[in-house]
C-alpha cells in the first residue's frame, strides 16, 4: 500500500547539490507520511498506522528517490528529448522509470511487512510488490518524469544564461574594439600636428623651441602609452594631458595663443573618456586661432552641475557664420561616436556660437567619481 506521491522540483546539473536534493525529498517524505497517516485515520479501516509507522514507510521511499535523482539527471543528459531523438530517448526513459518505481514498491512492501501487521494468508513478498506496482505504477512513475523535466529545464536555462553571457561578452569586446579604433584615429591626427610644429620651428631656425616641443611631445607620448588600454581616466589626468598639449601649441603660436583653465576642485576626480578634451581644444585652435593674425583665447572649463559633469572648451574667434562649417572634422565626429558608445543617450555634445563671440563646445556627462587607491585617483 502506498500513498500518493509528491513532486521534486530540482535537478541541479552539474554538480549535483546533495543538500538541495535531500531537502526537497525530505519534505516530500514528510508530506507523504502525513498523507498516509491522515488517510488511514480518516478511513477508520481495520488497518491503522501510527504517525511513526507512516514515517518509517514513506521516508525510505523519499530517500531512494533522492539517491536516484543524480541517475535520472544523468540519463536525461545522455538521452535528451530533442528533435530526431524522441523515440530512442523514450525507449530508454520508459523502462527506466518503471524499473525505479518497481524497486520503490518492492522496498515499500518489504518495510510494510515489518512495521504493520500482515494477514497470515498474505501473498509472498514479490507477489504483493507486483500488485502494489500494478496499482501505483502510473502515478509513481510521474516522479521520474518530474525529476527528468526539472533537469531539462535547469539544463536549458543554464545554456540560455551561458549564451546570454557569451553574447554580452562578444558585444563588450566589439564595443571595446570600436572605441579603440576611434581613439587610434585621434592619435595619428594629433601626432601629425605636433610633428608639423616641430618641422616648422626647425625650418625657421628656432632649434631651442624645436627641442622644447620635441621634449613635450615625448612627455605626451609617454602619457598616451600609460593610458593606452584605458577608456576612462580621472579628469585631473586628462587636464594634465591637455596642458602639455597646449604648451606645445603655445610655442607654435607664440603670443597669438592665450590659455585659460577654469576648473572646480569637486570635478577633478570625475572619470572622463580618455582624450575627450584634446580634439575639442585642437578644434578651437585650428578654427579660432590659427586662421587669424590677432591673439586669441582658448579656455578649458570643468564643473559639476546638477550631479553631472560639464566640460567646456571655448575660443574667442569669429565663430561659425557664413563661409564657416560647424567644425565636424575627425575629432568631433570621433568624440561624438565614442561618447555614444560609452554612455548611450546619456550625454550631450553641443558646439555653438557664443553671444560674446567665438565658439563654445559643451560636453555634458554622467558624474562618475573615480576610486582612490593609495591616495591617488584611479
Amino acid at each position: 500500500m502506498t500513498s500518493a506521491r509528491g513532486s521534486s522540483h530540482d535537478g541541479n546539473i552539474p554538480p549535483v547539490r546533495w543538500g538541495v536534493i535531500l531537502s526537497i525529498w525530505t519534505a516530500y517524505g514528510i508530506v507523504s507520511s502525513a498523507n498516509q497517516y491522515l488517510s488511514m485515520f480518516l478511513s477508520r479501516g481495520e488497518v491503522t498506522l501510527s504517525w511513526w509507522q507512516s514515517v518509517l514507510l514513506q521516508m525510505p521511499q523519499a530517500y531512494f528517490w533522492a539517491l536516484s535523482t543524480p541517475l535520472i539527471l544523468k540519463l536525461g543528459r545522455r538521452f535528451p528529448f530533442e528533435r530526431g531523438r524522441w523515440v530512442s530517448s523514450a525507449l530508454v526513459h520508459l523502462p527506466s522509470s518503471l524499473a525505479l518505481v518497481f524497486c520503490v514498491d518492492l522496498g515499500f512492501t518489504w518495510i510494510y511487512g515489518r512495521v504493520a501487521p500482515i494477514p497470515p494468508n498474505a501473498l509472498p513478498l514479490f507477489s504483493r510488490a507486483v500488485r502494489t506496482f500494478a496499482t501505483w505504477a502510473l502515478s509513481d512513475s510521474l516522479l521520474y518524469w518530474i525529476v527528468l523535466s526539472a533537469g531539462h529545464a535547469v539544463q536549458h536555462y543554464s545554456r540560455f544564461r551561458e549564451s546570454e553571457l557569451t553574447a554580452s561578452q562578444l558585444e563588450t569586446q566589439l564595443v571595446q574594439a570600436e572605441l579603440e579604433a576611434l581613439k587610434m584615429q585621434l592619435q595619428p591626427h594629433f601626432l601629425f600636428n605636433a610633428l608639423h610644429t616641430i618641422s616648422a620651428l626647425i625650418r625657421t631656425g628656432d632649434r631651442a623651441q624645436a627641442v622644447q616641443v620635441t621634449a613635450g611631445l615625448g612627455e605626451l607620448l609617454r602619457r598616451m602609452l600609460d593610458s593606452a588600454t584605458r577608456q576612462e581616466v580621472p579628469l585631473r589626468q586628462e587636464l594634465e594631458f591637455v596642458k602639455n598639449y597646449l604648451e606645445i601649441e603655445q610655442i607654435r603660436f607664440n603670443d597669438r595663443l592665450r590659455i585659460q583653465m577654469e576648473t572646480e576642485d569637486a570635478a577633478m576626480g570625475a572619470m572622463v573618456p580618455y582624450l575627450i578634451l584634446q580634439p575639442l581644444v585642437e578644434n578651437a585652435i585650428r578654427h579660432g586661432i590659427a586662421p587669424h593674425r590677432s591673439a586669441g583665447l582658448v579656455a578649458v572649463g570643468a564643473r559639476q552641475v546638477d550631479g553631472r559633469l560639464r566640460l567646456v572648451v571655448r575660443d574667442d574667434g569669429p565663430g561659425i557664420g557664413e563661409g564657416h562649417t560647424a567644425r565636424p572634422g575627425v575629432g568631433l565626429s570621433n568624440t561624438r561616436a565614442r561618447l555614444m558608445r560609452l554612455y548611450g543617450d546619456d550625454f550631450d555634445l553641443v558646439v555653438h556660437n557664443r553671444s560674446e563671440g567665438g565658439v563654445e563646445a559643451v560636453v555634458d556627462l554622467p558624474f562618475r567619481p573615480g576610486h582612490s587607491i593609495g591616495g591617488r585617483s584611479a
